[in-house]
């Protein structure tokens, strides 16, 4: 008896692991992304502020700019698959801590004038480059493209989406870490390392169902 309950809880637990790892949509795949348990997202808070950055996998982006029609969604997801597999995307987002009562919009927080504004500004639109680095077993990258989200004052954090020339196409398996260093002049928070475990990625990777 208790053999049989022993195989029937470990394939209910085997059929439990597979649905929750498996999205039909892309807001489905966002949340997932967003759970820090999964490995995909990665917050520091320093000063105040909150600073998370968020691996965007392949999967996702072939996702997001999937078009056509039935027939041929499969073979386009593919194609999207391999081509965003050449390089790698993140988004770092800047905000105000809020458990640590900071309710300011990241633009304006210690402030004191517009010309210290200005200079807040220009670096999240086209200094970003010079401020990051994704380090990896393989070597250093910089960003080739960073380009800040527009949000028309309806939020109070700001982020900035990146890419990378080296793709997880190979180090999914070889790498074992993902070092993303950001250096700070802007928010007054230092040096900051997220790590991502490649393999912890790849085995949470969730399935994608094309329909």
């Amino acid at each position: 008896m208790r053999t049989i309950k022993f195989i029937i809880s470990s394939c209910l637990l085997l059929l439990f692991c597979s649905c929750s790892k498996k999205v039909k949509s892309l807001s489905d795949f966002s949340a997932y992304l967003n759970k820090q348990d999964n490995g995909f997202k990665v917050c520091r808070s320093v000063n105040g502020v909150l600073v998370s950055v968020l691996y965007l996998p392949p999967e996702y982006l072939a996702l997001k700019e999937l078009k056509g029609d039935t027939a041929n969604k499969r073979l386009n997801y593919d194609s999207l698959l391999n081509y965003h597999r050449n390089s790698s995307s993140f988004i770092i987002t800047f905000g105000p801590d809020e458990a640590k009562k900071n309710t300011n919009d990241i633009m304006y927080d210690n402030i004191k004038n517009f010309r210290e504004y200005t200079e807040r500004s220009l670096d999240l639109n086209f200094d970003m480059e010079n401020k990051i680095v994704l380090k990896t077993k393989k070597g250093e990258y910089a960003p080739v493209l960073s380009s800040l989200e527009n949000t028309y004052g309806l939020s109070k954090d700001r982020k900035v989406n990146l890419v990378f020339a080296a793709g997880m196409k190979d180090d999914k398996t070889k790498n074992q870490y993902y070092d993303f260093v950001y250096s700070d002049e802007t928010f007054g928070v230092g040096t900051l390392h997220f790590n991502f475990d490649a393999n912890r990625i790849k085995e949470n990777m969730p399935e994608v169902s094309i329909n």
